[in-house]
């Protein structure tokens, strides 16, 4: 069981690893959140306020990593230009700038709050 586990920590390390080298907007979210993560632990709004922003954070850079997979498998695909294919890679990248104006209305309510 625990090599189990293990071997799967190894798949997501290197879906991380790859998705690091391979993506400059991943990189930028990173350093987005990392920012967000010091501000808010720096400020210090409450408990509540830094817990949130900080899983919105992670939630964030696993809506990236979701977009990355849809990206690729849709490259992978059809490598041609297909309405279907655009609307798989703009409903991912969608989910991407949801995520981020939940972090931002987040923030919006810690700083209002």
């Amino acid at each position: 069981m625990i090599s189990t586990v293990l071997k799967k920590l190894g798949f997501s390390v290197d879906g991380l690893r790859a998705t690091w080298t391979t993506e400059p907007s991943f990189r930028q979210w990173f350093a987005l959140v990392l920012a967000s993560d010091i501000a808010v632990i720096v400020w210090q709004p409450g408990a509540i306020w830094v817990a949130l922003i900080v899983a919105f954070g992670f939630l964030l850079l696993a809506a990236e990593l979701i977009n990355t997979a849809v990206e690729a498998i849709v490259d992978k695909t059809t490598p041609e230009i297909h309405p279907l294919a655009k609307k798989a890679k703009d409903a991912g990248s969608a989910m991407t700038l949801i995520t981020f104006l939940a972090l931002c209305s987040l923030w919006a309510g810690a700083v209002l709050g």
